[in-house]
């Protein structure tokens, strides 16, 4: 199983991505901000980052731009997550899922990426 890193600043969608990720059997971290998941990404093993694009502080992108710079954690996968937004062509953003997204899709992307990553 995998070690995700949720980031979201809507607690209500955060809480309930973490149970259901973890009700999988996977190991999941959460932070309500970019600055404060580099934090945790830095602290941790992390295999996959899911990650919205609009929060306060350090959004989607700017975190994704700062893991992809981080020669520690310019490996870890990150796919954006928005109701909005779809990742630039030029980006580090691995996938993206468009909210609302079914749970089977949630699944199936941690479970490709963190193989890529064992």
């Amino acid at each position: 199983m995998a070690n995700v890193l949720i980031v979201d600043d809507d607690q209500r969608l955060l809480e309930a991505n973490a149970a259901f990720l973890a009700s999988a059997g996977h190991t999941v971290r959460c932070a309500g901000d970019g600055e404060h998941a580099l934090r945790l990404a830095r602290a941790e093993r992390i295999d996959i980052v899911l990650t919205d694009y609009t929060m306060p502080v350090m959004d989607g992108l700017q975190l994704a731009r700062a893991i992809d710079l981080d020669p520690v954690l310019s490996a870890i996968p990150v796919v954006l997550v928005s109701a909005v937004a779809t990742p630039p062509a030029r980006s580090s953003i691995r996938a993206s899922l468009r909210k609302p997204f079914a749970g089977a899709r949630l699944l199936e992307l941690t479970a490709r990426f963190a193989l890529r990553r064992s």
